[in-house]
């Protein structure tokens, strides 16, 4: 159970009971091998180590991001800034207890640019698998990436979200996890990625997050749709947590904690830790 904290919300404890990782996001590459983590508070580097202690949770940093990996292009085509970015990468991972980094290139343009993001992840791998550390990669569900390629990472991120119409239908989550299979990823590198929010359904840049959307509309929790908003509710999630679990998946994943409800009987990250913990 993996959930996306991004820096410009406020850190809850009482997530930390329900997950197995957090994922601080993002630092930014830089183009000459630097990593810009100016969003990055030691405050919460500090509380996401305490919660590391105290519940047993893995914290990782993500790395780029929407609108955060302009640089990604010019840092992976030169090795010796690719090799110069690891380093300085590894030395800030070890030097905040961090267990995984996430990478997150939206998106690369050409076949050029991908195969060197995939050298990338390679090399990533090699340097941190010394100190056990994860690797991990956000992709979307894109019959025109090179999919087999990332294969090479410890667990893949399918951001199963942001399709046209209703965005994040549970059969659109199965076609998605399949589409990874059948590019020879195994099922236990794979995490099902599921939003906290809702997109309209006819008006793509028309946004709410889940906790915005059961104050407005309270919803039941077999509703998916209100008001020209697609959604997941409670049920629509549990459905898909139970179907990660039937195909031995890797886990899921959450975008982002911060846009779920704090009550827990409307909680989508309540709902599926107890599924997990009550079986399907």
């Amino acid at each position: 159970m993996i959930g996306y904290f991004p820096d410009y919300r406020e850190l809850n404890s009482e997530w930390a009971k329900h997950l197995t990782d957090i994922i601080y996001f993002s630092a930014e590459p830089r183009a000459d091998g630097s990593l810009d983590t100016s969003r990055l508070t030691e405050e919460n580097w500090s509380r996401l180590i305490e919660l590391k202690n105290q519940y047993g949770l893995r914290v990782h940093l993500s790395v780029g991001g929407w609108e955060r990996g302009d640089d990604f292009a010019a840092m992976t085509a030169d090795p010796g800034i690719r090799r110069q970015f690891i380093a300085n990468l590894l030395d800030y991972m070890l030097s905040h207890e961090i267990d995984g980094v996430d990478f997150d290139w939206e998106f690369p343009q050409t076949n050029k640019e991908f195969a060197d993001y995939v050298t990338l992840l390679a090399e990533m791998r090699l340097f941190l698998s010394e100190h056990e550390l994860f690797v991990s990669v956000a992709l979307p569900a894109d019959p025109s990436i090179p999919l087999s390629e990332f294969a090479i990472v410890d667990r893949v991120h399918i951001m199963s979200y942001d399709h046209a119409e209703r965005h994040s239908t549970y059969e659109q989550a199965l076609k998605d996890f399949q589409l990874f299979l059948d590019a020879g990823i195994p099922a236990e590198k794979l995490v099902l990625g599921m939003p906290f929010y809702a997109r309209g359904v006819n008006d793509f840049e028309r946004e709410l997050s889940y906790a915005e959307i059961v104050s407005k509309y309270r919803p039941a929790p077999e509703v998916d749709e209100v008001d020209g908003l697609f959604f997941n509710g409670i049920t629509t999630i549990q459905q898909k947590t139970c179907f990660a679990r039937s195909q031995n998946a890797g886990g899921v994943m959450f975008w982002e904690l911060g846009q779920d409800t704090l009550d827990e009987s409307s909680s989508l990250l309540r709902a599926i830790y107890k599924t997990v913990m009550s079986g399907c």
